[in-house]
């Protein structure tokens, strides 16, 4: 049986070793910043299994960034720490932030969006997914929409 209490514990022990407040980690997450106080302060009795699979699965992407902020091994690549579904660096592990983002802006993978965006924030990505959209129209709009979604879903994140 998992015991929410020695998890809450955890998570706020790695939350807080990344820097993020309570509200950051809930946006990123897509839950209350009330979810996650009583998470980490145990006082929640139940969750549901989506919220806490991201819950987790932000915490993981926080760990990773963290390792991250140290010199990378030649090996590691950063599709990989931050869980990508595609390996958009496989031939360039060095490669630049912003031509990571740009790679996932084109191939328009909404997960992988918003592990950028958890990443590297919302406003970098969005600039740089502005800067495609005017040169593809057609995929402009899908994009737009998704970003739409993501602003939506920090913003209920932070009432």
């Amino acid at each position: 049986m998992l015991n929410l209490s020695s998890l809450g514990s955890k998570i706020r022990h790695i939350r807080t070793a990344g820097g993020l407040t309570q509200a950051e980690l809930g946006m990123r997450s897509g839950v209350s910043r009330a979810t996650i106080n009583a998470l980490e302060n145990g006082s929640i009795k139940e969750i549901g299994v989506n919220r806490l699979n991201e819950i987790v699965r932000t915490i993981d992407g926080i760990q990773a960034m963290t390792r991250a902020s140290t010199p990378l091994p030649q090996t590691s690549r950063k599709s990989e720490i931050l869980k990508l579904s595609f390996p958009y660096d496989w031939s360039n592990p060095s490669i630049r932030d912003d031509v990571l983002i740009d790679l996932v802006i084109e191939r328009g993978i909404f997960e992988d969006i918003t592990r950028i965006c958890a990443a590297y924030g919302v406003n970098r990505v969005e600039r740089r997914m502005q800067s495609f959209a005017n040169k593809n129209p057609i995929a402009g709009r899908a994009l737009h929409r998704m970003f739409n979604n993501i602003n939506e879903a920090a913003r209920l994140a932070q009432t």
